[in-house]
């Protein structure tokens, strides 16, 4: 006995958790998420003139801006805490 499989047309879908959902919000959300991702704005703090040379010489030998190498190591350290908590 062959089963045939059962294809609509809908944009709805209930995952493995029992939730229904409609393709067409995720998709949504999903752009919505990624505009807000892209969206900067600026940051000052105040630093020690070691620190800042301190991280200009590792940026330097790394061959980036320090200010890239700043952003890069402070969003490894938020994704190592973020997982802590998670």
């Amino acid at each position: 006995m062959n089963k045939k499989e059962i294809i609509t047309d809908t944009s709805i879908y209930t995952d493995n958790f029992g939730n229904v959902h409609d393709i067409n919000d995720d998709i949504e959300q999903a752009e919505k998420d990624i505009i807000e991702m892209k969206k900067t704005s600026s940051v000052t703090f105040r630093w020690s003139e070691f620190e800042i040379k301190r991280a200009k010489k590792i940026a330097e030998k790394m061959g980036i801006p320090y200010q890239t190498y700043l952003k890069m190591t402070l969003k490894q350290a938020m994704d190592i805490d973020e997982k802590k908590f998670m």
